[in-house]
């Protein structure tokens, strides 16, 4: 092999280690010839695993994938944007766009398949948070709305309601009579008003942020605030607290009591989860998922705060729910407190990701800007 030959190798290879789809080529009898390192860390298979064997079996978790090249094989045609999800070892299904482009020769026989795969996640990830947004915001003009127009006949109700206890002990000490059985009706009356307007100020609250007051802020000493709260009823329920904070990590880019109102949420959440005890951990550290984030014309790295829960889990059926308006599978509430901690980090242009196990526990990651 002559040294410009050789030169040719090393570039192909180079180039092909440093892009960041996937690359998987196969040859006519469907042998894998090609695997580049990208394809090795969406896969979770190793080249010199998957080099030399039939791609029906390196790709045996995915039909869809193997039918697809096979069908640009067999019809000589390429196709591209064709979606579908690859089953990976030691990691949840990746989103993936895959495009197939047959290797011919010189006469135009098929000598096999180039195969690039794009990792969709960051694509769909975007999409769903296009379609939230417009979902939020019609929520938020029709919930403002409402919510406007319930709260001021609730007020009357409330003041009635206080009215009618004040005559009726005035009539009832004046005539002797026993006044208490109409205080407890006055009571519920009462006592529902406030609830339902705790319901409305919760929608006001959800339908008026706006990220004001954006600061440099000391970010575990927010969640030390959040934890000194919940310390009691932690106490109670026999769970351990346990921090595990990156002290030299700089401040966050944000609204302090806006922050508190995320963290609150989900510990308070944590905490609910695990009643009869249980490991309550937050974590701080730099992100290595999301790198940086465009803000004030510059760039910011990214922190990620992880609570991790030791309770029951979420089910796969209402993991896509979690921060939809309104949501919640407790008894009480009304389904805002996660909902409005994703829209503050997201006023804060971080994000929240969510991953959960049935009996295992649950973990949310919130990433957010730093200063500088």
């Amino acid at each position: 092999m002559s040294s410009v030959e050789q030169k040719i190798r090393d570039l192909t290879a180079d180039i092909l280690t440093g892009i960041v789809d996937g690359v998987v080529v196969t040859d006519a009898q469907g042998q894998v010839i090609i695997w580049n390192r990208a394809a090795e860390e969406m896969t979770g298979i190793a080249a010199a695993e998957a080099l030399g064997k039939a791609m029906r079996i390196v790709f045996a978790e995915n039909p869809a994938v193997v039918s697809q090249i096979e069908k640009t094989f067999t019809t000589g045609r390429s196709y591209s944007d064709y979606e579908t999800e690859l089953a990976a070892r030691h990691r949840q299904p990746l989103p993936i766009g895959l495009v197939t482009s047959v290797l011919a020769d010189e006469e135009g026989v098929p000598m096999g398949v180039i195969s690039t795969i794009r990792d969709q996640a960051g694509v769909r990830d975007l999409k769903e948070r296009m379609r939230r947004s417009d979902r939020l915001a019609t929520l938020g003009m029709i919930a403002a709305g409402i919510a406007h127009e319930v709260k001021n006949p609730l007020v009357g109700i409330r003041g009635a309601a206080q009215l009618m206890r004040s005559e009726l002990r005035s009539v009832a000490a004046s005539s002797r009579q026993d006044s208490r059985s109409f205080d407890e009706y006055l009571d519920v009356i009462m006592k529902e008003a406030d609830r339902l307007n705790n319901v409305l100020e919760g929608i006001l609250d959800f339908t008026r942020l706006s990220p004001s007051e954006i600061k440099g802020l000391n970010i575990h000493s927010i969640i030390d605030r959040v934890l000194l709260l919940h310390e009691e009823q932690a106490r109670q329920s026999n769970i351990v607290l346990s921090r595990m904070y990156d002290p030299s990590l700089p401040e966050v880019l944000g609204n302090e009591d806006q922050l508190v109102q995320v963290f609150m949420n989900i510990i308070k959440n944590a905490v609910e989860v695990m009643p009869t005890g249980g490991k309550l951990t937050v974590l701080t550290r730099m992100s290595d998922l999301f790198t940086s984030v465009q803000a004030d014309g510059k760039k910011h790295r990214l922190m990620v705060i992880k609570v991790s829960d030791t309770g029951k889990g979420i089910t796969q059926e209402h993991l896509n729910d979690i921060f939809t308006p309104f949501f919640t599978t407790k008894d009480r509430g009304v389904g805002l407190g996660l909902a409005l901690s994703y829209q503050i980090v997201q006023e804060h242009l971080g994000t929240i990701r969510v991953e959960s196990h049935e009996g295992e526990g649950t973990t949310f990651s919130v990433y957010l800007p730093l200063m500088g």
